[in-house]
């Protein structure tokens, strides 16, 4: 018996060695050659982003851009160019065929435009809504105004790309406006406001309007639920809103804004926060951004204050428009873009 499993153990031990042989064999002559490598550093330099320069025409009037600045227009001889900032492309949009263009604004948060065209040519002066989409070329239809008349301007268009909601401000004369809610459905109603207007701003999330009366200098509401007074201000300014929908007012005294006040509309003005300003300035020099920084522009440093997180931008040539995410300047006929700090 012992002999029997002797000779088991030797061809046991046998047949491992074969087949560990045969192995040894196998990853020196084909494996090790096939998966050995070598390492080798390589350096790759990162890819320059190009400036596209864009001229600014002499005879440009209006110039603004879309919120990211990727896109800038203005009024040419009677059309509105858009000039695609990445990479030069233009685009003219003109008016159909017997109007003209009285107005035009960019969305807050796209890059589409909403035109008012004035009708001439049938003598009734109604203004039509369009839009143009500029990042698929695409004008269309929105709706028409047929309570204007000859002499009405569009002179504030406000929008809301959540609610899908506009307001159109329309002046008839020197002291009277109407304003005007377009709906989701593109239904138009004339609303109950003070005819004589100031500055309107309308809330993201909500159908309401904040407007100034300009006269019994007050800021008023078209949500009856809301109230906005203040003590001792005499003469406020309705200067923008935010994306949580807060309401920036601006105490407006010997013709500059020395006090910021924000807060809901929800509350009580009591409630809302003040922010007192040490540089006064002029109301057309803030920008209220969708975060809720107030940045007001300094013509004679070239700069851009943010009053809450008290940073400055420095800019190159003359402030064209502070839009959402970037300021635009023109630099001696060029179109310089800087992003805030």
């Amino acid at each position: 018996m012992s002999k029997i499993l002797k000779h088991i153990t030797i061809w046991i031990c046998i047949s491992l060695v074969i087949q560990f042989s045969a192995l040894y064999y196998v990853n020196e002559n084909y494996l090790k050659a096939e998966t050995s490598f070598q390492t080798k550093k390589v350096e790759v330099s990162a890819t320059k982003k190009v400036e596209i320069a864009i001229n600014i025409p002499g005879d440009a009037n209006e110039v603004r851009a879309s919120y990211d600045g990727n896109y800038i227009s203005y009024y040419q001889g009677g059309v509105i160019r858009i000039v695609n900032t990445l990479n030069g492309q233009e685009k003219s949009v003109t008016a159909s065929d017997g109007n003209k263009i009285s107005m035009y604004k960019w969305l807050p948060d796209r890059h589409r435009i909403i035109i008012a065209e004035k009708s001439s040519g049938d003598g009734s002066g109604s203004i039509e809504l369009k839009y143009y989409d500029a990042s698929k070329d695409v004008k269309d239809n929105i709706e028409r105004l047929s309570w204007s008349d000859s002499e009405s301007q569009v002179q504030d268009i406000q929008v809301s790309p959540i609610t899908n909601l506009m307001f159109v401000k329309v002046k008839r004369d020197s002291l009277r406006s109407d304003t005007y809610e377009v709906n989701a459905m593109n239904e138009v109603t004339k609303i109950n406001t003070s005819s004589n207007l100031g500055n309107i701003k309308i809330l993201p999330h909500e159908d309401e309007l904040i407007y100034e009366n300009s006269y019994n200098h007050t800021i008023q509401t078209t949500n009856k639920n809301h109230s906005i007074t203040f003590k001792d201000i005499p003469n406020p300014v309705v200067l923008g809103c935010d994306s949580n929908d807060n309401v920036y007012i601006g105490n407006f005294t010997n013709g500059k804004i020395d006090k910021v006040f924000y807060g809901s509309p929800q509350n009580h003005t009591e409630q809302w926060k003040v922010l007192n300003v040490t540089e006064p300035f002029n109301p057309n020099d803030v920008y209220i951004s969708e975060a809720g920084e107030i940045y007001v522009n300094n013509n004679l440093k070239g700069q851009i204050q943010a009053l809450k997180g008290n940073k400055t931008t420095d800019y190159q040539g003359t402030l064209l428009e502070m839009a959402e995410k970037v300021i635009i300047s023109n630099d001696n006929g060029k179109l310089v873009k800087t992003v805030y700090k």
